[in-house]
């Protein structure tokens, strides 16, 4: 798209701020620049299950299969737990070797056709994130491409920025999100009925993982090397028979769920 084709969906969206049209017509004005087949619009939390809100030309199957099984081997949601930075964020720079034989690359991405994405990844209160990912089912995208998309990202922020500031404090962006602006539990809660085998000190420091600290943070929280953490958190794994944080995540939202 031209430059000058670009005015109207900004202004739109613009326009749209504060409504319930905001995110379609932020939509608009980010996949203006680049040519895509497919878009989904999913929240992140660092401490919460991810939340569908909307997508075009996906289906509806695949989102439910998302969430009930993919969402734990998502990179963008690891992404957002462990870094929680903005930005534009191409599905190549978080693929590993690893990721690439992993489930969401080589089952998910499959069943749904895709073979690139792209995720603009917006602040959207406290320490959720809501990604727009532009999908592509037979090319890559190119850098020019995501230089675009990273030269406009601050117009993307700054209209997600204005509707955050418009919202009510009992607004809620889906059927099942937390409000805008409250956070998720810091520390959540762990049941006495799961993970009985932890000692308190472990589960204190899987409280801490489930809240989205990185080790540095947690070290410094616990008053222990970085080192001890990383043994810590070993020991753990061993007794949950799990191999990833991932495994611990998906133990912990199964939990909640029964």
């Amino acid at each position: 798209m031209t430059e000058i084709n670009f005015w109207q969906p900004l202004a739109d969206a613009i326009a749209a701020t504060g409504t319930n049209q905001h995110i379609d017509r932020l939509i608009d004005s980010i996949s203006a620049f680049v040519p895509h087949d497919l878009i989904t619009v999913t929240r992140y939390s660092a401490s919460s299950k991810p939340e569908f809100v909307k997508h075009r030309r996906f289906s509806d199957e695949m989102v439910r299969r998302y969430l009930d099984d993919y969402y734990v081997y998502d990179p963008f949601y690891a992404y957002w737990r462990q870094e929680r930075r903005p930005g534009i964020l191409p599905l190549r720079q978080l693929a590993s070797t690893e990721l690439k034989r992993g489930k969401y690359m080589a089952e998910f991405l499959a069943q749904s056709r895709i073979c690139d994405e792209i995720g603009i990844m917006l602040a959207d209160g406290e320490d959720w994130c809501l990604g727009i990912f532009l999908d592509r089912t037979s090319r890559f995208f190119r850098e020019t491409e995501i230089r675009i998309l990273q030269t406009r990202f601050p117009v993307f922020q700054a209209l997600h920025e204005t509707d955050l500031r418009t919202r009510s404090a009992d607004f809620r962006r889906t059927s099942t999100a937390s409000v805008v602006g409250d956070s998720p539990r810091r520390e959540p809660i762990i049941s006495a009925d799961i993970w009985p085998e932890l000692s308190p000190r472990e589960r204190e420091l899987v409280q801490l993982i489930l809240a989205g600290h990185p080790t540095a943070a947690i070290a410094e929280q616990m008053n222990i090397a970085i080192g001890t953490v990383k043994n810590h958190r070993r020991r753990i794994y061993d007794k949950l028979d799990i191999t990833t944080e991932r495994e611990l995540f998906l133990q912990f939202f199964q939990h909640k769920a029964l």
